[in-house]
């Protein structure tokens, strides 16, 4: 069913054979996405005459609560696993929860705008209250304007990350500029904090977690992918690599078909907000 004559309706069933979540399609001359109302995650961008932009596992579930792996997830409250209890759901709450299309529209220069809103209202697993706003800019790039007030009685802390699963010919060939010089917290080593040369590359499992990072980095594949962000401070470089991807069920041997360079608020960087405090980030990914 068409919603505008650039936005219509349909499901995961009809559009990859696995019912269970409803799904936006937007078309236009600039652009081809699909989004979830699950997670208001984007599944698929395609700018015309460009390769794609994102990696969607071919062996996801859609199953509603389910999260689906690929394209770009966002993880809020907290990103990876919650520190306080390990046994709650990882990477947050909002990525498998139904998101509101509160609104659409197509500016002067052809770009979609889509606004999705979650409200929570505060719970056994994430006790503060917020408000959760996300912007979605479709048209020769990908842009994400992110708004998250807390509307709980006191202060309350918030890590999340824009999860982006960047799609490539083979992530061993992959590197990331961008990152020289920077410290990180390396997940494959217990957190262990270094400090980066050169280049990422990803000759094997990576998960490393760069606080105070820079703004913009240069994915350097055939087709260079760009992601620059405002009041993004923390990036994530990850992928599993072939042994782990192995135990992954939605992954397998698809590893080399991705590679993931987050944006976000996480660990020291996460935001502080005090009761009724709203914060913004915005985020731009273009190839």
């Amino acid at each position: 069913m068409a919603v505008h004559d650039y936005l219509s309706r349909t499901d995961s069933g009809t559009l990859y054979g696995k019912p269970g979540l409803d799904l936006l399609v937007v078309e236009t001359g600039l652009c081809r996405a699909v989004i979830s109302l699950q997670g208001a995650q984007v599944l698929e961008f395609t700018a015309t005459g460009r390769a794609p932009l994102l990696w969607l596992s071919p062996v996801t579930s859609f199953e509603p609560g389910a999260a689906v792996r690929g394209g770009v997830p966002l993880c809020l409250p907290w990103f990876g696993e919650n520190r306080k209890d390990p046994s709650k759901p990882k990477h947050g709450l909002v990525r498998t929860q139904l998101w509101e299309l509160a609104g659409s529209d197509v500016r002067a220069d052809g770009v979609v705008e889509l606004e999705l809103r979650f409200q929570h209202p505060g719970d056994a697993l994430f006790a503060a209250s917020f408000d959760c706003a996300l912007k979605i800019g479709l048209g020769d790039s990908l842009t994400f304007d992110l708004a998250l007030t807390n509307t709980a009685e006191s202060a309350a802390e918030y890590s999340w990350a824009l999860h982006s699963y960047f799609a490539v010919d083979d992530v061993n060939a992959v590197e990331v500029d961008g990152l020289d010089g920077g410290e990180f917290l390396d997940k494959t080593r217990g957190f262990a904090r270094d400090r980066l040369e050169g280049v990422q590359t990803f000759a094997g499992e990576v998960d490393r977690v760069f606080e105070q990072a820079g703004a913009r980095q240069v994915i350097h594949t055939p087709n260079p992918i760009v992601a620059e962000s405002d009041n993004c401070h923390t990036v994530i470089t990850w992928n599993p690599g072939a042994e782990l991807a192995a135990t992954i069920g939605d992954i397998g041997a698809h590893y080399r078909g991705f590679v993931c360079v987050e944006h976000g608020n996480a660990f020291a960087d996460s935001w502080q907000l005090e009761a009724g405090e709203t914060a913004n980030a915005r985020l731009k990914l273009s190839r």
